[in-house]
């Protein structure tokens, strides 16, 4: 009973499927394309989504999801939210428009955080602020850095979701105060070479840029097999951070093609003396044909740390760096 418009094609599968996990269902979800709110378009499909989700007899909360919104258009959005008959759940990723509550709006700073409160929203449950990260997992993961040198102070994150670099990047940028993308509108934090990572880096290998004329690295995923050997030469690097996308239209075993540039990464490190800390976080249901269970299986004894979400797992990168303490 909660339908979903989503100007992002990885927001509205992070969402959907943590809904599933959280023990909600799914009553419509709307693709509307990543360009849907800029200025150009206005958000027409998601304004149109948004009063057909109204209307709709089978859905009972709405959530709306979206990249880096125009703010023009975020407003136009929001002031239809106010007329819903509905309660109305809005993650609108790094927005730059006023987010505060208003009648029927429940802003969320996550994709994880929508799709929680969604389901409190759909069963009539009283919902709190959720903890960003695992307390068990924030123990992995200082452990795994404990070996990390002093040099080593840099987060590069290494994506095929663009809505899921988008937030990784957002959170990381705000508690560490660096954050370089290719996909940024914000020209000071525009990688100068996409090809080149600098400080925190998130790349979106799914970008225009990687994939003309060559398959997504979801289906083909050796862009982002030679990106994480690269990445592991530079020795300021202490995280690689990755999203795994499960579903029809990702590789048949994306988990285990990427273990082998995993080992190479640790080798290429190893050799100087350096270790390196993986984080990742796989997006997919225990319906999807890869198999969830076998996919972070083979990742957990890859020696990855495994998040609950991609927030979480961009949290836990943070924390590695962040003074190289843990900011909590």
């Amino acid at each position: 009973d909660i339908g979903i418009v989503g100007a992002s094609g990885t927001g509205l599968q992070e969402v959907t499927v943590l809904i599933d996990r959280f023990g909600g269902g799914i009553s419509q979800a709307i693709g509307t394309g990543g360009r849907d709110l800029s200025e150009a378009i206005g958000g027409t499909m998601m304004l149109d989504g948004l009063a057909a989700l109204d209307r709709d007899k089978g859905t009972k909360v709405i959530v709306l999801i979206s990249k880096p919104p125009a703010k023009g258009v975020a407003e136009k959005v929001l002031a239809q939210v106010g007329s819903c008959r509905k309660p109305v759940v809005v993650c609108f990723i790094s927005s730059g428009s006023a987010q505060s509550e208003m009648p029927g709006g429940h802003f969320t700073p996550s994709l994880a955080e929508a799709a929680r409160v969604a389901v409190s929203l759909a069963k009539g449950e009283a919902f709190s602020k959720e903890k960003e990260m695992d307390t068990s997992l924030l123990d992995r993961v200082r452990a795994a850095a404990k070996g990390l040198k002093a040099e080593q102070k840099y987060i590069r994150g290494i994506f095929c979701g663009g809505t899921l670099c988008d937030e990784a990047l957002n959170l990381i940028r705000t508690r560490t105060g660096s954050g370089y993308s290719n996909i940024v509108k914000q020209a000071e934090w525009r990688l100068d070479n996409p090809h080149e990572s600098k400080e925190n880096t998130c790349i979106d290998l799914g970008d225009d840029l990687f994939t003309i004329g060559k398959p997504h690295p979801m289906i083909e995923p050796s862009l982002r097999l030679g990106r994480i050997v690269q990445e592991a030469k530079d020795p300021e690097v202490a995280v690689i951070l990755l999203d795994v996308e499960l579903g029809y239209g990702s590789n048949a075993d994306p988990a285990g093609v990427t273990i082998p540039a995993i080992a190479e990464a640790r080798r290429i490190a190893a050799e100087e003396g350096r270790i390196l800390v993986f984080i990742a976080y796989v997006c997919g249901t225990g319906l999807d044909k890869q198999n969830k269970a076998e996919q972070e299986r083979k990742l957990t004894e890859a020696g990855v740390v495994l998040a609950s979400s991609n927030a979480e797992a961009a949290s836990l990168a943070a924390a590695v760096v962040g003074d190289r303490g843990v900011t909590e």
